[in-house]
């Protein structure tokens, strides 16, 4: 009789319940978390453009919204400039460590403006599938047009339709066929801006990118 009452008592002191408790599911550790953040994260490769000498004149970087060109300016010196994402959609622009220069502030249709810090327009471009529009004023009015052809070459025309060039196979080239610039990978029309001289080296990187960045 004594040795049942030991029993029952061992048994009272077990929590049969706790067995049936199904385990706490496993936690996303740290590392799993990292590449889903990685994975949903966009960046857009560097892009490296060479004069006709075959010197490196200017590369292109864009990360989490953010562009940053580096380049050898007319007078030989290297300059960065870095394009600022902010919360209002437009991208700041500044050389160095100054001030901002310019806004590129997003259109319609992949289309944008490129203003002074002031917000004075200087170039407005309008994109479309057939060809890209670069005008100095709000009606598009006599643009540099960067056209579609055929194997995936682009043409490039001044207001008026004066032909400048053409991008095509890694290279740009003026209206002689002449060699100007190389590039590496995919063409794009962007590249076409490089020939539109009258517009200044720093607005024309800027555009050159913010073409870039929309794809086109």
């Amino acid at each position: 009789m004594r040795r049942v009452i030991v029993v029952l008592i061992l048994l009272a002191g077990c929590h049969p319940h706790e067995a049936d408790e199904a385990p706490p599911p496993p936690r996303a550790t740290p590392a799993t978390a990292t590449t889903s953040t990685t994975t949903s994260s966009s960046s857009n490769a560097n892009v490296a453009v060479r004069g006709a000498d075959g010197k490196e004149l200017l590369t292109i970087a864009e990360k989490g919204g953010n562009v940053e060109i580096a380049f050898v300016a007319s007078d030989g010196a290297k300059r960065t400039l870095r394009g600022d994402m902010r919360e209002s959609g437009k991208r700041k622009y500044s050389v160095g460590d100054g001030g901002v220069m310019f806004e590129v502030k997003p259109g319609d249709d992949q289309g944008f403006k490129l203003r002074l810090a002031d917000g004075k327009l200087h170039w407005k471009v309008k994109v479309a599938a057939e060809k890209i529009k670069v005008s100095d004023n709000e009606e598009n009015k006599n643009p540099f047009e960067l056209k579609v052809r055929d194997g995936g070459r682009f043409k490039v025309v001044a207001p008026g339709d004066r032909e400048l060039g053409n991008v095509r196979d890694g290279a740009v080239e003026d209206a002689s066929g002449k060699k100007m610039f190389t590039f590496e990978g995919k063409t794009s029309a962007a590249y076409g801006v490089l020939l539109l001289d009258s517009i200044p080296e720093i607005e024309r990187y800027i555009l050159v990118a913010e073409i870039l960045s929309r794809g086109r």
